[in-house]
């Protein structure tokens, strides 16, 4: 299962309610084994700077454009 399905799975079979859990949900498929935060890796890797206030939704279209 790649990661998106695994991750439209999950979120499908679990009412994730609070920000911090989908941010944290989308961190454990896509950068836990990198071990840095999204900040890090996309202005590290792409030279961009995410706001505090980004949306889950946002984050998930960066996370498929970058092929993370």
């Amino acid at each position: 299962m790649n990661k998106y399905k695994k991750l439209f799975h999950v979120i499908k079979n679990n009412s994730i309610t609070w920000k911090e859990d989908r941010m944290e949900l989308l961190w454990d498929i896509f950068l836990s084994s990198d071990k840095r935060s999204f900040s890090e890796y996309f202005k590290e890797e792409h030279n961009i700077n995410l706001s505090d206030t980004i949306t889950f939704k946002d984050l998930l279209i960066l996370c498929k454009k970058y092929k993370l």
